[in-house]
């Protein structure tokens, strides 16, 4: 019998009974205060503000080492202070920390958990805060925010916020958001909806500066101009002023409507652009696919001087250039200077010729069409 039960134990049939610990703590607290948490367990964090003149907090933590957790909530000279850690101190994970915090609606934050989602919604002043492992959950923001986390998604939604959200390792989603706001990931797809830049009194805002080295780029609006960039994905604008440059080393770009000049690469998928507005102005065009098609739109009447490159791979290979405009189209045979078969090259003036228009690609067609 002896032996049956140290062999039970030994197979962790009787397992370590769950444990648990429950924190409730009122701080009174004035607005502009600061509210510093620093969860070494790790753990998810829900800050959301109200309207009273108190730093509400609750945690719930539960799991085998529950118990060994030291959770501490105190005062400070400026508001409130909350840390987790391990008595310890061997870096246990079996345990799950949740944190739910109420602020006044101003104040500043100073956030970190070493693993686990946060979650913002409702406060106004200098917030910053970080984490190693799980998503930001931003809403209903104002002021300066700086937010990271190494390995999930972002969102900020319906804020008026400056600053820069950022992940290792996810998606970037800003929606509704007045503000120069940069989001940046090194792994996963980008979407600005409905960003704006806010007035400042002198007519000028931002440009829409995006970054990521593996997903797509969504933009909906970028009326002071958009520097974007991935190193895998499609890149989709729908509206922008003054220009757009744009670069991906494998996806399709499409731009549907730009008021300004266009400087457009991508190393492997179709290009299509779309300039509206008037002729005045630089409104030079330079696209570059090293394997796709490229569609432009002009406006009617814009001066402009064509550059049309088609690269071929083959002598055989059949070469495509429509154009609404007259264009003088030569075809070189083949020449080491050239990958493959050759290439075509086509030239023409409209006006004076002021806007260069340059278009390259390898084996794919090029269709240039007036606008309105």
């Amino acid at each position: 019998m002896k032996k049956l039960l140290f062999l039970l134990l030994a197979l962790g049939v009787f397992a370590a009974p769950a444990r648990s610990q429950n924190v409730d703590r009122t701080i009174a607290a004035k607005a502009g205060g600061l509210l510093t948490m620093n969860i070494e367990t790790g753990g998810d964090i829900e800050i959301r503000g109200w309207d009273r003149g108190e730093v509400h907090v609750v945690a719930e933590i539960d799991g085998r080492d529950a118990d060994d957790i030291d959770f501490q909530v105190s005062e400070t000279s400026r508001g409130v202070a909350v840390r987790s850690e391990y008595r310890s101190r061997r870096g246990r994970s079996s345990s799950d920390v949740h944190v739910v915090v109420h602020v006044p609606r101003t104040f500043d934050l100073d956030v970190e958990t070493m693993g686990g989602d946060l979650v913002v919604n409702g406060v106004s002043g200098r917030l910053e805060g970080s984490s190693m492992g799980g998503d930001l959950e931003l809403s209903s923001l104002s002021g300066i925010v700086q937010m990271s986390t190494m390995g999930g998604d972002v969102t900020l939604t319906d804020s008026e916020v400056d600053g820069k959200v950022s992940t290792m390792g996810g998606d970037v989603d800003l929606r509704n958001v007045t503000g120069t706001v940069n989001g940046t990931t090194m792994g996963g797809d980008v979407s600005y909806n409905n960003v704006r830049s806010p007035n400042s009194g002198q007519g000028k805002g931002e440009t829409v500066k995006v970054e990521t080295m593996g997903g797509d780029i969504e933009i909906d609006e970028a009326l002071y101009g958009a520097d974007v960039e991935t190193m895998g994905g499609d890149i989709a604008i729908n509206k922008a002023a003054e220009f757009v440059r744009a670069g991906t080393m494998g996806g399709d770009i499409t731009v549907r409507e730009v008021d300004g000049w266009i400087e457009l690469e991508t190393m492997g998928g179709d290009v299509e652009a779309h300039m509206v507005g008037g002729t005045s102005g630089d409104r030079h065009v330079d696209i570059e696919s090293k394997g796709g098609d490229i569609l432009l739109t002009v406006p009617r009447g814009l001066a402009m001087t064509f550059d049309i490159e088609v690269v071929l791979d083959d002598d055989d290979d059949e070469y495509r250039i429509e154009s609404d405009f007259d264009l003088n189209i030569n075809v070189d045979a083949k020449d080491n200077r050239w990958r493959g078969g050759g290439r075509v090259h086509a030239t023409g003036t409209t006006g004076d010729g002021a806007n260069r228009i340059r278009i390259k690609t390898y084996d794919g067609k090029v269709v240039i069409r007036a606008g309105r």
